[in-house]
């Protein structure tokens, strides 16, 4: 993920220096060289607040895609914001946002943009949310999600893949506790990996399952009138039955977090499966509400994506953020989720020519199917 947004920097071309960080100082160079351009490579420990002060000082802009992020995104925003450096990532984790927001008043302060999970989910999900949002008068759900299928890993060569990676252990780590949501109107818990069917406007009843990721912690505060907000995730239903199994293993501390990442990578396929696969978008909203009085749904989802799937869908909103951030086109200062940060057709229009079938716009690339009911 963060290969592709190096590339997408470079690519959109406003960077003078773009340094490539890692404590793998053999990898950023082999990124840095494969990319060129402004890139340069630089040795750094993210646990040392002595070497991210000397990194940053020399920089306006931090890009954190480094988790756990529930431990490396207080450190490296602390140290962004002493450094008076503007921040984004691509935070997945609903716990490490709770705490982001506690820095508003000092990015504010210093005038610095903050804008924390701007990947795929959350990211793209949030601002196709505001724009299923925009075609209704009255909004009381606001639900966002992402397909299995596209949060896949794409070996590349040179750039091998572990077995089981940061990935795998955040699905794990999220599936295993009480998810933070939005319910009944109010910060609530749901139960992860929970069964919820959804008529999803042009496909029917679906079926998607309960996730802990930032976007119901989010969207209320831009949509505080909601009575619900949920983030679900979908595929095969056996897969989400072996998740339960391995999720209350680990829950129950008969597994460690690494053990059960690497039983998820290479879970057991049934014989026979039951059921199709799921019909949802690779990454989706559905605003449910009023219009002109009456009860009406908007399904709005990217119609193209990244081949890379999801370094790419991942990566590359996270640098058309930093697009945005040059050209002085977010909203406002102080620390933020996508949706009170970004306009959702100018980071459209920004990512519509960066997906797999290189599109023109917003409009070629989203598709909004509305239903009464």
């Amino acid at each position: 993920m963060g290969r592709w947004a190096v590339r997408t920097i470079a690519r959109l071309g406003s960077a003078e220096v773009l340094t490539v960080a890692d404590i793998d100082l053999d990898r950023a160079e082999r990124v840095a060289t494969s990319v060129g351009g402004p890139c340069r490579a630089l040795r750094l420990d993210a646990t040392d607040p002595d070497q991210l002060a000397v990194a940053f000082a020399e920089h306006d802009v931090v890009v954190n895609t480094m988790g756990p992020f529930a431990t490396f995104v207080r450190p490296i925003l602390t140290a962004a914001l002493e450094a008076d450096c503007h921040y984004l990532d691509i935070n997945d984790d609903w716990q490490p946002t709770v705490e982001a927001f506690d820095f508003n008043d000092e990015a504010r302060r210093r005038g610095l943009h903050v804008i924390v999970g701007l990947g795929g989910s959350p990211g793209v999900t949030n601002l196709c949310a505001v724009h299923a949002a925009e075609h209704l008068d009255v909004v009381t759900e606001l639900h966002t999600g992402w397909k299995l299928s596209g949060a896949t890993i794409v070996d590349e060569p040179g750039f091998p893949a572990p077995t089981a990676s940061a990935a795998v252990e955040h699905w794990l780590h999220q599936c295993a506790q009480p998810i933070r949501a939005w319910v009944d109107g109010a910060t609530g818990t749901v139960d992860p990996v929970a069964q919820v069917d959804l008529d999803f406007p042009g496909l029917g009843k679906v079926t998607a399952y309960t996730m802990g990721h930032p976007e119901p912690i989010t969207l209320p505060r831009r949509y505080p009138e909601l009575r619900s907000s949920l983030n679900l995730q979908s595929g095969p239903a056996w897969l989400f039955e072996y998740l339960r199994e391995v999720c209350a293993q680990f829950a129950a501390g008969e597994i460690d977090l690494v053990t059960g990442a690497a039983m998820l990578a290479d879970p057991p396929r049934p014989e026979h499966t039951t059921g199709e696969r799921s019909t949802l978008p690779i990454e989706w909203a559905l605003a449910i509400g009023e219009k002109d009085g009456e009860p009406w749904r908007v399904a709005v989802y990217p119609r193209s994506f990244h081949p890379a799937k999801m370094g790419g869908n991942t990566g590359i909103p996270l640098a058309i953020g930093v697009e945005l951030l040059r050209r002085g086109e977010l909203l406002e200062t102080g620390v933020h989720a996508p949706e009170t940060a970004i306009e959702p057709r100018s980071f459209f229009d920004l990512l519509a020519p960066l997906t797999d079938d290189g599109l023109a716009n917003a409009d070629d690339l989203l598709a909004v199917v509305e239903e009464r009911g």
